[in-house]
């Protein structure tokens, strides 16, 4: 059991000072602050003393990241505070045994986290030796050891570590998601738990054909929430080179939107398919199932900017803001910035837009490393070794004309990921791609610490490195910066249906859906994998029968699923020709997929020995 301890820095000169003051603060704290927090990740507070708490947890990583996020939103919240009134805490966290009586808890192991917490500096965090064991490989942290320290009530000296909160620390700080949104943190809650590398692809197979099937309104009921969909804005210049401006414009007002998790905002796949297309925003509403619609256009002269917006509810067609903006070239991103800002006010007067500036970064003055960095993009989702290399070379350029631009690291992270998974890379090691891989993301998030696309590529190379715990908790970090993005959702399903849980995985794929209707294919591949641990053959076929095609890595999965509907021939003849096509595949590499439910790992392989798939190839 981890154990963590905190308690006011000064209290009683605080109480002697002013006592009504200080008690009010320390109640905001808990409320406000600690208990949803705790709540998130899994605690429990078992003792609230005057001047401090004691918490337990079932995990130490989630113990530490507790701590940290703890000191860091009392922090933010002490800035607007005189300083003679501010509180600070100081947190001790200890991995030991304890007894349980009633709802309390004793033991070394709470008396051992009392104790850390009594030799911690104000605002600090201390863990005992069992602590940092556990998280040291798990949590990219800096921790320093300040060696034995003798304790009262203890016989033995405890080795002592410093957590340091500094941008590392600050990289696993998630948004805090306050009880006023209840059915938000169940949603949250198990998406967390997700690590995913999804069977066969990923973020690449963009370039699939999207399916165009509307989802289930029976199955993915509509949220409650503002549901938005923006459209791609036009281009009226005659230079096509100016396209990725505009593209980009829009695509960026989806991602800022999207983080604000009071609205329900559809995915770029699916609004950018009406892109250069006539229709009407009820058509467009309708089909996607949102009550709101923004469209707009860039027109480019020399330096100058020109651009239109609006926002539209297109229930009645009633146009709820519009607004021209004429500006410099280069002010482009305050445009956009402002323009979000104006459509989340719109639909709701009492969004946080303290929450929105803080993960909220203009991404570069450089408009030639923008278009450098979306051209990579492109040959990205080329999905060739070709283009692979040719986003390396242009994410690089990007960077040397700016140091200082996150995207194009996350990109170039990417590149070298890929790199190391499929060899599609002129670096003759795999183990430098993977290198490569994580120093680019790392250097994407010391410059974004709150970029969700920078966490999910660290958790993506995390992955391929085989530490699955520590990618799930970047997974969960990239979903809580931005909780509608159906892309992170859709690719953290695999850990659940190795973990027994296939049910929760066929319902996260069905949100996935519901946040981009006009998803590319990979997410019904994803599905059918789902229904079929979940019994469900008959929906398992026919989510993949909605696929444009039947690439070769789906062989293997949709053969058992004809299995155990009883179409052997067909099942026997579809295995066959993957074999034919794979001949190294056998029983010994589907027997390393990680799963911990032996009940799903042994139905994959005894589907897989029914089919013909040998037991070793060679």
């Amino acid at each position: 059991m981890a154990i963590l301890a905190a308690d006011v820095v000064g209290y009683s000169r605080l109480i002697r000072e002013n006592e009504a003051g200080t008690l009010a603060s320390i109640k905001a704290h808990r409320e406000d602050l600690i208990e949803p927090i705790v709540s998130a990740r899994k605690g429990r507070i078992v003792k609230l003393m005057g001047d401090g708490l004691l918490i337990e947890f079932a995990s130490a990583v989630e113990a530490v990241q507790c701590a940290i996020e703890f000191q860091h939103y009392i922090g933010l919240k002490n800035k607007d505070v005189p300083d003679k009134d501010q509180i600070h805490y100081r947190i001790g966290v200890n991995v030991g045994d304890i007894v349980v009586e009633n709802d309390d808890i004793y033991g070394d192991g709470v008396n051992v986290a009392s104790r850390l917490e009594g030799l911690a500096a104000p605002n600090g965090i201390y863990m005992a030796a069992s602590v940092y064991d556990q998280v040291k490989d798990k949590l990219d942290l800096n921790i320093e050891d300040l060696g034995l320290r003798e304790v009262k009530n203890i016989e033995e000296p405890i080795r002592v570590f410093n957590l340091l909160l500094d941008d590392r620390a600050m990289a696993l700080v998630s948004t805090i998601n306050r009880p006023a949104a209840p059915a938000r943190r169940t949603r949250l809650v198990a998406v967390a738990i997700a690590v995913a590398v999804v069977v066969g692809g990923m973020v690449l197979w963009q370039t699939w054909n999207s399916s165009i099937q509307s989802p289930d309104p029976a199955a993915v009921p509509l949220t409650g929430k503002p549901s938005i969909a923006v459209l791609a804005f036009d281009n009226l210049n005659s230079n096509p080179e100016h396209n990725y401006l505009s593209v980009s414009f829009s695509e960026n007002i989806i991602t800022a939107l999207s983080r604000f998790v009071d609205f329900f905002v559809i995915s770029r796949n699916s609004t950018f398919t009406y892109k250069n297309q006539p229709v009407k925003v009820q058509q467009v509403a309708e089909e996607l199932g949102v009550r709101y619609v923004v469209e707009g256009s860039i027109q480019i002269s020399g330096n100058k900017l020109r651009v239109t917006a609006q926002l539209i509810d297109a229930t009645n067609g009633k146009h709820l803001w519009a607004e021209n903006y004429d500006r410099d070239l280069q002010d482009i991103f305050a445009v956009q910035d402002e323009v979000t800002r104006t459509i989340a006010l719109t639909l709701n007067e009492n969004i946080d837009l303290a929450e929105y500036d803080r993960v909220e970064h203009q991404p570069t003055d450089n408009l030639s490393a923008y278009e450098l960095f979306k051209r990579a993009q492109e040959q990205s989702f080329t999905f060739t070794k070709e283009g692979n290399i040719l986003a390396m070379e242009l994410s690089a350029k990007a960077i040397a004309l700016d140091p200082n631009f996150a995207s194009a690291y996350i990109e170039l992270a990417w590149a070298h990921n890929f790199g190391y998974r499929w060899g599609w890379t002129e670096i003759t090691s795999r183990e430098e791609s993977l290198a490569l891989a994580f120093e680019m993301a790392r250097k994407a998030i010391n410059l974004e610490p709150f970029n969700f696309k920078a966490h999910q590529v660290l958790a993506s190379i995390t992955v391929q490195s085989g530490d699955l715990e520590k990618a799930a908790t970047l997974y969960e970090k990239a979903i809580s910066l931005n909780p509608n993005s159906a892309q992170v959702l859709a690719d953290s399903i695999d850990p659940l249906i190795y973990s027994g849980r296939a049910d929760e995985a066929v319902d996260r794929m069905k949100a996935a859906i519901r946040l981009n209707p006009h998803h590319p294919d990979w997410y019904l591949w994803n599905l059918g994998w789902a229904q079929y641990f979940a019994e469900d053959y008959e929906g398992a076929l026919a989510s993949i029968e909605k696929m444009n095609g039947v690439p070769d890595r789906l062989r293997r999965t949709l053969a058992p699923i004809l299995l155990r509907l009883g179409r052997d021939d067909e099942a026997r003849t579809m295995m066959g020709e993957f074999l034919a096509d794979n001949p190294d595949y056998d029983i010994e590499e589907a027997k390393s997929a990680p799963f911990t439910d032996k009940q799903f790992h042994n139905r994959w392989l005894d589907d897989l020995r029914a089919l013909g798939v040998p037991e070793n190839a060679s």
